[in-house]
């Protein structure tokens, strides 16, 4: 009498296919993408170089060296010797790569630190207009439209111009404060979907409040469109200061930034070409990360993008 079969015990890697997490399909769609992982490097180095600007910068970016220029009083090229002079020099005799990796660290700041006032303002706010809607949503989203019909830059430079003493943490207010009007509609379209949810019902029908709907319940459940466009929007608020600080107007001196660099080499640029192309190539490479990165996102947290 023969034995019925037995159907064979799933291996290890099957049964993690089974039950493996959205965040670990989400992971795993992100690694395949080789742009995504090449942004993320990106994105790790510059926050590695603006986090230890200090011990890796060879000389002082401020100091305005005897021997940085030539007899003449030109800038002087590029050496490739680390601790002297490496990127070469600009007008002033100042050493161009420790002012990079300087310039690094508030590009770093600003990008951050603006990005995160935009989303705390406009997550906060579409969230309220969503949920509640009726009059306060229309309220609300009159208000927005009329800050979206407004150059962000020009409205930037437009406030930014009236403070008398300016400080880094000022442009990345200023930056933050004006740019909030963008996810404030990607979080209310998001939070119109969100609360008609059997769970978001749910809770409210038991009497949960208001505010732990908002930000336990729905928020949770929205943030991926969020993570994306806050990725996408720390390149955009780099791009922004750089040109802020090009037109002499975003951070103050001493402060070294990579727009400022670029200001300061324009009148070089036909004989030391490199004053504008290493902030330029900086500049180039923290966007082109920071890019890389939310898309790879976008593609990653997409529940219908395929394996």
């Amino acid at each position: 009498m023969s034995l019925p079969a037995v159907n064979p015990v799933p291996t290890q890697s099957l049964a993690e296919e089974q039950i493996r997490t959205p965040l670990q399909t989400a992971v795993r769609r992100f690694l395949k993408n080789k742009l995504a992982v090449f942004g993320l490097v990106l994105v790790v180095i510059m926050i590695l170089l603006a986090i230890f600007a200090p011990s890796l910068a060879p000389m002082s970016p401020y100091t305005s060296y005897p021997d940085g220029t030539t007899m003449q009083g030109l800038p002087l090229n590029p050496t490739w010797q680390w601790h002297h002079f490496f990127l070469g020099t600009d007008a002033s005799g100042r050493d161009e790569m420790s002012m990079l990796l300087y310039g690094t660290q508030v590009s770093m700041e600003v990008g951050f630190m603006a990005t995160l006032i935009t989303l705390v303002i406009g997550v906060v706010i579409g969230l309220i207009s969503g949920y509640v809607g009726g009059m306060l949503d229309n309220v609300l989203m009159r208000i927005t439209d009329v800050v979206l019909a407004f150059p962000l830059f020009l409205f930037v430079i437009l406030l930014r111009s009236v403070v008398i003493h300016p400080t880094v943490a000022t442009v990345y207010e200023v930056i933050g404060i004006l740019g909030w009007a963008g996810i404030a509609r990607i979080t209310r379209g998001q939070t119109l979907a969100a609360r008609k949810l059997e769970y978001v019902e749910s809770a409210r029908a038991v009497g949960v409040r208001t505010p732990s709907i908002l930000f336990k319940h729905i928020f949770p459940n929205i943030m991926g469109p969020i993570v994306v466009y806050g990725t996408l929007l720390i390149a955009s608020n780099i791009l922004l200061e750089s040109a802020l600080s090009f037109l002499s107007i975003g951070v103050p001196d001493p402060t070294v930034s990579w727009g400022k660099m670029i200001n300061l080499g324009l009148s070089w640029y036909q004989t030391d070409p490199w004053l504008i192309v290493w902030p330029g190539i900086a500049i180039a490479l923290a966007t082109l990360g920071f890019n890389l990165l939310g898309d790879g996102l976008s593609d990653a947290l997409n529940p219908r993008a395929g394996e």
